[in-house]
């Protein structure tokens, strides 16, 4: 666990790692069961298997046994409290709470150390424990069959629940049209349904805002592409981070950090408003990838977009801007092919002209470090994984430099150079390998002359790792302003939200702001 903080202090600001409660105990298979039984052709369900029953069963998730959380969870609280550093890295101690697994999962999120883990097995329960507290409970991948690990909205206390999470490792649960993934990667608990969802949430009259989170699998803490939580906090610190959580000031982004301002009549995501005839909307986005679209939505239905690909231009050749580049490492082979374990990557970058002025991870493994930036040279490390299961074997990160369109640009790592300028590079995408390394490769491990195979550049292409040089995106590609006036009189109580989309798939879903309706007068 400490491993673990002191990598997530390298690239997040807060962090919580929420202590699993569950003990799973193996129910194997009965030595006599054959499961060689069935033939399709025959209309049995399952199609016949040559398997013994040795090796199968499944796990059965209950509590641990209260020792057992008593003894885990000093631990977890101490190694927070001995990570917690205001203004430069915050911790918040916090458990996963399944209760019976009809409730719904939720992360239970405590405002500093002293309080116990909280084991009753209904939802309700578990709420009257936390008023006496200070604590949260955030709804958990929440868009799965209610009942089954997912939520009765009904049964929610927004108190409690300001915001609930939209995306994680398990997909997306702002709706159940699978728009950004769906909930298809755990196959248990799978697929989503329409009732568990974030808009079914809002649909339900709930003051819920959203953010998204890991559910982090594997022990990588802000694990990029699986979701991360966005807060805005005018100071780094517990009290300041609460102060937001509780007013729903936050969103979510699957990866890549998208900022996101995004007001109505001059207050922030997460308000509620009085009733007003004319309500202003600003959009202000930042990305890390060219933007596609950003959508405002009015009661989950679209009523302004901006379609930006169509909107930008790339600058002038004597015009300095700023520009955000993407560099992903990783692919080559397959451990059942040469099991080479993690690849360690040294990256070394020089403009000619120019500096850089920024970064944002994208990493997948731990093991990075963050870029050494010097006015022209940027430096930093990178680990891909070779198994892609759970996180994708590729890792990377984005670079901000400030140039022109002319530079000059040297890239180096493991062997592959490569010159190029910005120029150049914005008109695609580059794939770099090093072909020497992998000829050394089969030549070592089969013995076998590179020269001799039947399709040579085919395979030593598959073997080899990759480095993806994503095409340069200016600041006119990655920022948008969208301003909308909404006049259209309101019936009842209505809430405007906004959704984002780069290019490269990674998303942003804000928080809502609510406008109350205009009061009504009865005369006697």
């Amino acid at each position: 666990m400490d491993e673990v903080l002191a990598f997530a202090r390298l690239h997040l600001d807060f962090y919580t790692a929420a202590y699993y409660t569950p003990l799973m105990r193996r129910i194997p298979a009965r030595k006599d069961w054959n499961p060689a039984v069935g033939d399709c052709a025959g209309g049995h369900p399952f199609e016949r298997t040559r398997h013994t029953a040795e090796g199968y069963g499944f796990l059965d998730e209950g509590w641990k046994p209260p020792e057992m959380i008593a003894r885990e969870w000093a631990l977890v609280e101490r190694a927070m409290a001995d990570a917690h550093e205001p203004g430069r890295f915050v911790t918040f101690p916090g458990y996963e709470w399944q209760g019976d697994g009809t409730w719904g999962d939720h992360n239970v999120i405590h405002r500093r150390e002293g309080w116990l883990v909280e084991t009753p097995d209904t939802l309700p329960e578990l709420q009257r424990r936390l008023r006496c507290i200070e604590a949260l409970a955030i709804p958990h991948h929440t868009g799965y069959v209610p009942g089954i690990r997912a939520p009765h909205w009904s049964e929610e206390d927004e108190r409690l629940s300001p915001f609930a999470e939209v995306f994680s490792i398990h997909g997306c649960s702002e709706t159940d049209e699978e728009w950004g993934g769906g909930l298809r990667r755990n196959f248990h608990m799978g697929p989503g349904e329409a009732g568990g969802t974030w808009q079914a949430a809002l649909d339900a009259g709930l003051h819920i805002g959203a953010i998204a989170s890991t559910d982090n699998w594997n022990n990588m803490p802000g694990c990029w592409g699986q979701g991360l939580a966005a807060v805005l906090a005018p100071r780094l610190t517990r009290d300041d981070l609460w102060e937001a959580f509780r007013s729903r000031r936050v969103y979510g982004v699957t990866g890549d950090r998208i900022e996101l301002d995004f007001r109505c009549n001059g207050f922030p995501m997460g308000s509620i408003l009085p009733y007003a005839s004319e309500r202003r909307i600003e959009i202000r986005v930042r990305g890390w990838d060219a933007l596609d679209r950003v959508e405002l939505l009015r009661d989950g239905r679209v009523i302004a977009m901006r379609h930006h690909p169509g909107s930008w231009r790339y600058p002038d050749p004597a015009q300095r801007v700023r520009w955000r580049l993407r560099l992903e490492a990783g692919w080559g082979p397959r451990e059942s092919e040469f099991p080479l374990g993690n690849r360690h990557w040294q990256f070394a970058l020089e403009l000619g002209s120019g500096r850089f002025t920024g970064w944002s991870p994208c990493w997948t493994a731990r093991g990075a470090t963050p870029p050494r930036l010097a006015g022209k040279r940027a430096e930093f490390e990178l680990v891909s994984v070779q198994s892609a299961i759970p996180n994708p074997f590729q890792t990377g990160v984005c670079l901000e430099l400030e140039s022109d369109v002319s530079a000059p640009l040297t890239l180096r790592a493991n062997g592959i150079e490569w010159r190029t300028s910005l120029g150049e590079w914005i008109g695609g995408s580059r794939v770099l390998w090093n072909r020497a390394e992998v000829e050394t490769l089969i030549r070592e491990a089969t013995g076998i002359d590179p020269g001799s195979l039947s399709r040579r550049d085919p395979v030593l292409f598959h073997f080899a790792h990759k480095i993806k040089a994503h095409r340069p995106v200016p600041e006119d590609g990655f920022t948008a302003v969208l301003t909308v006036v909404d006049r259209e009189p309101l019936l009842g109580e209505s809430h405007y939200r906004v959704r984002v989309e780069q290019r490269n798939g990674q998303r942003a879903w804000s928080s809502p702001i609510w406008v109350q309706p205009p009061e009504t007068i009865t005369c006697a």
